[in-house]
């Protein structure tokens, strides 16, 4: 019986083996096709990780390097790069390069094209004597001066060039020369005064006070008007200039200044001296009411 038991124990352990070795044969087939799989994707993790770490590694040298004069001319490339094909084959045949265009100059192109001359031309002029004898202008009425004329749209004015932040004393220029028919005081000329008499706002432009207050001390009797379209309109009517801040809309996304200088067929007449399309146009009220945030009305003494 023991022989006997024996044997049975004998086939049962041998069953229990076979059986053993049957699934540690499976989980090892398992295994091998399993073990591949999550290799790949081990690996992959592990390159989407280095991936991570050397584009995180450029932008921040990119950051860096554009602190840089390097990096200046970097973004001048860029800028330069993103304008139209006209100014950079002005550029090759001249023998310029993007470094040669200030960012905020090739921006003032990109939104307006009747620029092209002035932002064009600026590394060959913007060295030479101002030139800006207005003599025979038309005064008859408020005469159109635009901010980037090259007479005097390379020069300086708080903190910028004349053309970019210099719509204050054109606007200025513009009313002054109406009412007195002085065509000595130009753009620039009313620049210097702003200046000298600290209505140049450093990075901005000008001073509100350039009107209300700089308006009185060149000898106008200059009156703030509320927003109010007949006030506006009696004025027109009788030649008074009116100069109005706008906010962004239809002249500007941040802050301009313009001169609303007559009434034509229910519809106002705009100088602006930063856009010529804009000052051929006539507007209703309506559409420019909202973007007005102050008017002072020039009269003479």
């Amino acid at each position: 019986m023991r022989h006997t038991d024996g044997r049975r124990e004998t086939a049962v352990v041998s069953q229990t083996r076979r059986r053993e070795t049957h699934v540690d044969l499976r989980d090892r087939r398992r295994g091998t096709a399993v073990i591949p799989r999550s290799g790949k994707k081990g690996r992959k993790r592990r390159f989407r990780r280095r991936l991570f770490s050397l584009v995180l590694i450029c932008v921040l040298a990119l950051a860096a390097l554009m602190g840089t004069p390097l990096g200046s001319g970097l973004r001048n490339a860029l800028a330069l790069g993103g304008s139209s094909a006209r100014l950079q084959q002005y550029a090759r045949e001249h023998g310029l390069s993007a470094s040669d265009y200030p960012e905020k100059l090739v921006e003032l192109y990109e939104r307006n094209p009747e620029t092209e001359q002035f932002v064009f031309e600026y590394p060959l002029m913007k060295d030479n004597p101002p030139s800006d004898d207005l003599s025979g202008l038309d005064t008859s009425s408020v005469p159109l001066l635009m901010q980037w004329d090259q007479r005097w749209g390379y020069g300086q004015y708080a903190g910028n060039l004349f053309g970019l932040s210099g719509c204050g004393p054109t606007c200025l220029s513009m009313v002054a020369i109406y009412l007195t028919g002085d065509t000595s005081m130009t753009p620039r000329w009313m620049g210097e005064f702003a200046s000298s008499h600290g209505y140049a706002v450093e990075g901005s432009g000008s001073a509100w006070a350039l009107f209300s207050e700089g308006g009185k001390e060149l000898g106008f009797d200059v009156t703030e008007i509320p927003l109010d379209e007949e006030r506006i309109l009696a004025n027109l009517e009788v030649n008074n200039p009116i100069v109005a801040v706008m906010g962004p809309g239809d002249f500007t996304t941040t802050g301009h200044f313009i001169v609303l200088t007559g009434y034509e067929n229910g519809k106002i007449r705009v100088n602006d001296p930063n856009n010529r399309g804009n000052s051929e146009k006539l507007w209703e009220f309506d559409r420019i009411q909202s973007q007005i945030r102050d008017l002072w009305v020039f009269r003479n003494l």
